[in-house]
């Protein structure tokens, strides 16, 4: 991936300082406007440096940027003390994670933790294009795969297996095109979806994976149909509920979860410049009896790359804000030992 698709994929949108890195030599790419306005200067004065022409880092953290492009996988630094070359140091938090083939670097203020989901799903915007384009990439091969699967294997049961991943092969290329429309200031096209059909098609795809979970669907039929995207609703309850499952995964009494529509009066969301507010009655939560979210990232589960888990890429959560936003709606949650709920409240009427 060239240097200039990454920028054009990166954009403006990511809402803290943000840097592409070279991991051949540390030198700094490209930086967003945040970035500049953090450290009160140019990007002449940045791009083409050395990210040690910049900061100090400790010794634990001088090989940051290579030890990610090893690993191809994120790394978080939480409360780091950061000495800045001409600025007064400062403790925030560190986030890089692989771009193609270099390294971005997010600075995150240490004060962040009480950031809103809204914020978090706004800085989801900025990695839109790159996940789209990461999806994309294998699934031709998988879909090829799956359709001499289908021609080698025999038996009905065989077969609707093999439909069942085609179809979710396809509903990620689909989902892979909307992402990026998610991070795009125009609005997703909508239309009529029924949002028990999409938690019953989530839930056959969770419980193929995980026959053992005890899953229970409380439904309200009075729910009418809304306005919204059918394949990105769709994948936010299988993040949400993924998530859930995995959490049942180290209790001793049976795993469940329990997939719950219901009416809920009293929530509005306030509605950006217009000074107004839209109601959001229809409620959908997840309930699990897992071991609840860690304590220490209770106030960051809806910041990207922010996860409990040793493999974890910590940007399920934040899509599902980014995609109930989009939907005019929130996403909120409550944890403890034994129970967590997370529930995305929308309207019944016109995306205001």
């Amino acid at each position: 991936m060239s240097n200039n698709v990454e920028i054009n994929f990166l954009k403006d949108d990511w809402p803290y300082p943000l840097f592409l890195i070279s991991p051949v030599d540390n030198c700094i790419l490209w930086a967003n406007d945040n970035a500049l306005q953090w450290f009160k200067t140019s990007s002449s004065k940045v791009i083409g440096f050395k990210l040690t022409d910049i900061f100090l880092f400790d010794s634990s953290n001088k090989d940051i940027i290579r030890r990610c492009h090893r690993s191809e996988a994120p790394i978080i630094v939480r409360d780091c003390s950061l000495n800045l070359i001409k600025i007064d140091k400062k403790t925030c938090h560190l986030t890089v994670f692989p771009s193609g083939s270099h390294v971005c670097l997010s600075i995150w203020p240490s004060n962040s933790r009480s950031i809103s989901s809204h914020t978090d799903a706004q800085s989801v915007s900025g990695l839109g294009n790159l996940i789209a384009h990461e999806l994309k990439n294998p699934l031709a091969g998988i879909k090829g795969a799956t359709q001499l699967l289908r021609q080698d294997v025999e038996g009905e049961e065989a077969h609707d297996l093999i439909d069942l991943i085609s179809s979710e092969i396809d509903r990620i290329g689909r989902l892979a095109d909307k992402i990026e429309v998610l991070g795009d200031p125009n609005p997703v096209d909508f239309t009529r979806v029924n949002i028990h059909e999409i938690l019953q098609s989530a839930r056959k795809v969770i419980q193929s994976a995980n026959p053992e979970l005890i899953i229970t669907e409380r439904y309200d039929p009075s729910i009418p149909t809304i306005m919204g995207d059918a394949d990105t609703l769709m994948q936010a309850m299988l993040n949400i509920i993924k998530n859930a499952c995995e959490a049942c995964q180290s209790i001793e009494c049976s795993p469940e979860v329990i997939l719950e529509t219901k009416y809920r009066s009293g929530v509005s969301k306030l509605l950006d410049g217009q000074g107004s507010a839209q109601h959001l009655p229809i409620e959908i939560s997840v309930t699990d009896n897992g071991s609840g979210i860690p304590e220490n990232i209770l106030d960051q589960v809806f910041m990207p790359f922010v996860t409990s888990k040793k493999e974890g890429q910590g940007l399920g959560l934040p899509l599902v804000a980014k995609i109930a936003s989009a939907h005019g709606g929130i996403v909120e949650f409550k944890s403890e030992q034994g129970k967590t709920t997370f529930s995305i409240l929308l309207t019944d009427r016109e995306i205001l």
